[in-house]
């Protein structure tokens, strides 16, 4: 009996350990979020007030529940401003002319403020007005993330439900992974000698995704996580858009702070 206990054990010990994934979800509500798109940079002068703006929306009564922030920081200041940030992409830059051009607009700066696919100009004093209003509408699509972690990867499962005709011949999905508390210190250009807390900087932008023009679309893509991210600071979100009149149907962010298992 003895035996046969003990050869018990090694053939345990012997099985593979299985892990289990971590795994999150959340659905969109029955109201649009706004989406802030905030186009920015290391070397601007000018950034740093409004990233300070943005960071303080909670204080001046705009909440999670209300709007959703993306930093994106851009690469087309680099060369002019004597500072390389470490945080741009071209990839960032191509979405900025893309709202720039869906908006008419002939140029693009830094720093630029899009609220749901629209450019405002005056944000300090438009840009709460407009949020308000877009929350007031009915939400045009609605959106179920569920996220796991395998390993080295992020497994992100979107579910996609586009209202309208319209919407569905023009929409498409957009993720992104954000992160909050991010330090760096900038020693060139005109923020030389400071040293910034980055709040929802967009580490990944990926899309367009295409979606059925029935209406119900699942997109599943992976995405490699780098050594330097900090998940448990860190945001999927997901964001549904007419590339037609440029509006944001809806968005949703999920917070990899909290595991369901």
């Amino acid at each position: 009996m003895k035996s046969i206990f003990k050869n018990t054990v090694w053939v345990l010990l012997l099985l593979p350990i299985v892990v289990f994934a971590q795994t999150w979800q959340a659905d969109s509500g029955d109201k649009q979020i706004a989406v802030l798109e905030l186009f920015t940079s290391e070397g601007c002068g000018l950034c740093p007030a409004a990233d300070r703006w943005v960071h303080d929306l909670p204080n001046q009564g705009i909440t999670s529940e209300q709007l959703i922030v993306l930093g994106f920081h851009i690469d087309y200041l680099n060369d002019s401003k004597g500072w390389v940030d470490r945080f741009s992409s071209p990839v960032f830059s191509e979405r900025q002319r893309q709202q720039a051009r869906i908006n008419l607009a002939q140029t693009v700066y830094t720093p630029e403020f899009f609220v749901s696919g629209e450019v405002i100009h005056l944000w300090r004093k438009h840009v709460k007005d407009v949020v308000h209003a877009v929350n007031k509408f009915e939400a045009e699509a609605d959106i179920k993330l569920v996220v796991s972690q395998q390993g080295t990867q992020l497994v992100i499962d979107s579910h996609i439900d586009v209202k309208g005709m319209e919407n569905r011949s023009y929409s498409k999905l957009y993720i992104a992974i954000t992160e909050n508390d991010i330090s760096s210190k900038v020693s060139g250009g005109d923020n030389a000698g400071a040293t910034f807390n980055h709040q929802n900087l967009v580490r990944r932008w990926l899309g367009p995704f295409t979606l059925n023009e029935s209406g119900k679309t699942d997109v599943s893509t992976l995405l490699e996580i780098e050594d330097d991210w900090n998940l448990e600071k860190s945001h999927i979100v997901a964001v549904v858009q007419n590339l037609n009149d440029g509006f944001v149907l809806q968005a949703l962010e999920l917070s990899l702070a909290d595991k369901e298992k």
